[in-house]
């Protein structure tokens, strides 16, 4: 446990102490792909999860437009207060893509803050293919001497941490407080493409909420907050609704100036009487002149959960 607390503080500190960016990676309002930006999140509860998730922006932007999507798997060992999980994502903005896979890894402290608490220490680890590929863009700067040269690649680490905090990990008995924070690529190496340094991006994330139960139902308002500088922070206050074992509805609103809306159907015992599986899907547009001219995004979740107990 010692052990588990001193690396988690080695990669939080000294992740904060250089953290510096050009791009910021965005969340989601989607709840059941919250162990994507925060390790700490990797199987909260008794199931396991396996997660598809894929993000569509600005679909009147043409094919430069970003995309991202991720497959997971998040195994709880509930004997041993702890969870892994695997994640093999992708994400491409133009002539930029990576792809890469993740390992990671929580560890659950229970009732040290109150009886049915949780909290949760995650850090994950792994790899990231960085690709540059301007062959098929088309830009103004001719003279730009990146956007001339051939397509390269790189490969580099990363790695980050998190923490993640229950008030109950009771569903359907009482009202839930959740707060997380997560430091993702702590350690970060510049990528060189083209004999030019690309700054990869470094940038925190926070999460806190709260889910309140009406018999079979919730309503569940929280605010997400992503910082990589001062002038780069996106902060979403969304809004969901869940009736058990039926359907989920939601909004939510960016200070990017995006509002969105979500919904999905929960499948109960799906397969057999342990499992589950929830479909979604959640669209997006611009609120401001610039932005809506981009025009609309959509973003899909699937996802199969089996008690193992």
């Amino acid at each position: 446990m010692k052990k588990i607390l001193f690396i988690f503080s080695i990669l939080v500190l000294s992740g904060i102490s250089q953290l510096s960016a050009q791009q910021m990676a965005q969340s989601s309002f989607v709840e059941e792909a919250k162990h994507y930006w925060n390790p700490a999140a990797t199987g909260v509860d008794e199931n396991m999860h396996t997660s598809l998730f894929f993000r569509q922006q600005w679909l009147g932007f043409g094919s430069s437009a970003p995309r991202t999507g991720f497959i997971s798997f998040q195994y709880p060992f509930v004997d041993m207060n702890m969870s892994a999980g695997a994640i093999i994502n992708f994400d491409q903005t133009g002539p930029v893509s990576k792809k890469g896979l993740q390992l990671t890894y929580a560890y659950k402290l229970k009732g040290i803050l109150g009886d049915d608490s949780q909290l949760s220490l995650g850090i994950n680890a792994g790899f990231q293919q960085y690709v540059f590929d301007p062959s098929s863009q088309i830009f103004n700067d001719v003279d730009d001497l990146l956007l001339q040269g051939s397509s390269s690649s790189a490969l580099y680490p990363a790695i980050g941490a998190g923490i993640y905090y229950l008030s109950s990990t009771r569903e359907y008995d009482k009202n839930v407080f959740f707060v997380g924070f997560a430091l993702r690529n702590a350690f970060t190496t510049e990528v060189l493409i083209n004999d030019n340094n690309q700054a990869r991006e470094r940038h925190v994330h926070f999460n806190i909420g709260t889910r309140v139960y009406q018999q079979d139902s919730y309503i569940e308002p929280s605010i997400t907050i992503n910082y990589s500088k001062p002038d780069l922070v996106d902060i979403r206050a969304g809004l969901r609704y869940e009736m058990q074992d039926a359907f989920w509805a939601g909004l939510g609103y960016s200070t990017t100036n995006e509002l969105s809306f979500q919904g999905g159907v929960v499948l109960p015992e799906f397969g057999n009487r342990y499992g589950s599986l929830r479909i979604g899907g959640l669209g997006n547009f611009g609120i401001s002149n610039n932005l809506s001219a981009f025009g609309p995004g959509f973003e899909i979740y699937v996802g199969y959960a089996y008690n193992i107990n």
